[in-house]
């Protein structure tokens, strides 16, 4: 057990005198570790690769606030998953992005006579299986995405519960998706 934490500590405390040997070794025995717990947060291989590298590259800039108070892996792991969830956010961010700037180019193709009647059909496929629900769930649905109103709205307008129209509206969605 003292070895372990020598060792650690040892490859815990980059400083100058670190050669480049004792850097591979540090990078080959926590490549691993980092990489699992970044493909547990993104899902893709690749991608969790690169995370990987970043994130030990980030450690070894970030080195000189490593005190030693714990273990040199619960300090990489933090820093690992700090960085995997900045990630995330950054790219759902740019997602959403891309996804407001495709729907300018769809918008001009859904123009055809081809697109309009499918959206027609489609329609006409929804009208029929809302007519199917009960009226408390056609009504939500029917306020909440037709009209768009806010679900307090809705409750203050149905005169029922905020959560009685979560639940409504969860339920109501769920039918439908069972219908199709």
């Amino acid at each position: 057990m003292k070895t372990i934490v020598k060792q650690s500590y040892f490859l815990g405390s980059i400083g100058q005198h670190m050669t480049e040997q004792k850097i591979n070794q540090l990078y080959l025995e926590c490549k691993n570790r980092v990489y699992r717990l970044a493909l547990g947060y993104v899902k893709d291989s690749y991608l969790a690769e690169d995370l990987t590298h970043e994130i030990l590259v980030k450690c070894y800039l970030k080195s000189e606030k490593f005190k030693g108070d714990c273990s040199i892996h619960t300090w990489m792991n933090k820093i690992a998953s700090n960085h995997c969830i900045d990630f995330l956010r950054k790219s759902y961010r740019k997602r959403d992005l891309l996804y407001e700037n495709l729907e300018v180019f769809i918008s001009d193709v859904s123009c055809s006579p081809e697109s309009e009647a499918i959206t027609n059909c489609d329609h006409e496929e929804l009208r029929n299986k809302l007519s199917q629900l009960s009226s408390k769930y056609k009504d939500v649905i029917v306020l909440y995405y037709f009209k768009q109103l806010a679900m307090k709205e809705i409750a203050k307008q149905l005169n029922i519960n905020l959560s009685t129209v979560k639940t409504r509206l969860f339920r109501a969605k769920k039918m439908l998706k069972e219908m199709y």
